[in-house]
C-alpha cells in the first residue's frame, strides 16, 4: 500500500511533530497557506499513485482525543471513502476517538475538501482521511500515535 502522510508546518504544531515521528518515505509537510498547501497536495496526487492519503491537523481537543474527519466541506461536500470506523476502533485502544462531519472552517477543512475534490474530479482510486490531533501538551504518547499511524500503511488495520 502506497500512503502519503501530510501535516502542517510549525515548530509547535502537533501534526508536524507527529509527522516527524512517522517512519515512512512519503511525507509532506505543508505550509499554513490555503492555496499553496492545496496545490502541493494536488501535485503529489497527480504525480504519484497513492492508495491512501492520511492528513493530520492540530485542534484544541481534550487530552488524548483524536477526531476523525469524514467530510470536506466547500461548494459541495465530499465524504471520505476510507473505512474510518475501522480506524476509530484501532485508535480507541489508546485514545478517545470522535467521528466528526465538521473539519472546521479553516485550513484543515480546506485541504481536506480540496484533496477529496481532486480525487473525485480525477476519478482516482486514492482514499483520503483527515485526523485532528490535540495540541502537543495534550498528547501523552506521540510515539504510540506514530506507531499506530505507521501500521495503517502496513495493512495491519
Amino acid at each position: 500500500m502506497k500512503v502519503l502522510f501530510t501535516a502542517f508546518d510549525g515548530e509547535n504544531n502537533s501534526s508536524k511533530l507527529l509527522l516527524d515521528r512517522i517512519n515512512y518515505k512519503h511525507k509532506l509537510c505543508l505550509r499554513n497557506d490555503f492555496a499553496r498547501s492545496a496545490r502541493r497536495l494536488e501535485r503529489e496526487l497527480e504525480s504519484n499513485d497513492f492508495d491512501l492519503v492520511i492528513s493530520f491537523g492540530q485542534a484544541p481537543l481534550p487530552k488524548d482525543t483524536i477526531k476523525i474527519e469524514t467530510v470536506g466541506r466547500g461548494e459541495q461536500n465530499y465524504k471520505t471513502s476510507y473505512d474510518y470506523n475501522l480506524l476509530a476502533k484501532v485508535l480507541s485502544s489508546n485514545f478517545d476517538v470522535r467521528i466528526s462531519e465538521d473539519a472546521g472552517k479553516y485550513l484543515c477543512n480546506h485541504l481536506y475538501y480540496c484533496g477529496l475534490k481532486y480525487i473525485n474530479d480525477n476519478n482516482l482510486k486514492t482514499k483520503m482521511i483527515f485526523i485532528h490531533i490535540p495540541m502537543k501538551d495534550k498528547i501523552s504518547d506521540f510515539d504510540a500515535l506514530a506507531t499506530i499511524a505507521t501500521k495503517i500503511f502496513d495493512n495491519a488495520y
